[in-house]
């Protein structure tokens, strides 16, 4: 018993990382009011031509019987591995708040385009699309951003942590649980997900 909650108190964030993660949903959300600003720029003639290409995205990438394991895999781990790999280098400290405005843009571009493609279904298209994955994958993200983050401070300051160190140990734990996190996200978009387009697909044709 007293190893798990071992683990717990180590992954618990301290006071600073929960100031970080304001900071990070600010960035976030100031990236998705540019994607949604830009996205009204789509004028009418361009309507056609992307809802189009949106039917034609959504039967190729959600088919009713087959879904791309690995493109479900590449959308869930992504943005999490790089946020890791950012925390490796000393330049983190000011390429992750730019990665995360750039997350948070293009969701809302991509949702805002879906919307005036196809309307009200265009929005249900979106939300089945990305609502399950935000739900796995933006707490990882903010997570590991706010832990990548206060890595790359230390780099830049010269403080590497020492291997078997609790900082260590932290540090394997998270990425560990956001991994299976992930994981369970993966399984239940493949499960999910293409029943879901396939019944508002259905409602288009």
């Amino acid at each position: 018993m007293k190893r798990p909650r071992r683990i717990l108190l180590m992954l618990r964030p301290p006071e600073k990382m929960q100031a970080d993660y304001l900071i990070f949903g600010f960035l976030f959300l100031l990236g998705a009011a540019i994607g949604h600003l830009l996205g009204g720029l789509v004028n009418g003639a361009q309507h056609r031509e992307l809802a189009d290409y949106v039917l034609t995205y959504a039967r190729s990438s959600y088919g009713p019987r087959s879904i791309p394991l690995i493109n479900v895999f590449f959308s869930y781990f992504r943005g999490p591995a790089v946020l890791f790999l950012l925390g490796l280098a000393a330049c983190g400290t000011w390429l992750i708040p730019f990665f995360m405005v750039g997350q948070g843009f293009f969701l809302a571009y991509s949702v805002h385009c879906f919307g005036v493609a196809l309307g009200r279904a265009g929005v249900m298209l979106a939300f089945a699309g990305f609502g399950v994955r935000c739900l796995f994958v933006l707490p990882c993200m903010f997570f590991l951003a706010s832990r990548s983050w206060e890595r790359a401070s230390r780099m830049r300051e010269g403080k590497v942590p020492r291997e078997g160190s609790s900082s260590g140990k932290s540090g394997f734990y998270s990425v560990f649980l956001c991994g299976v996190a992930l994981m369970i996200g993966c399984i239940v978009e493949i499960s999910l997900v293409p029943r879901l387009f396939s019944l508002i697909l259905t409602q288009l044709l």
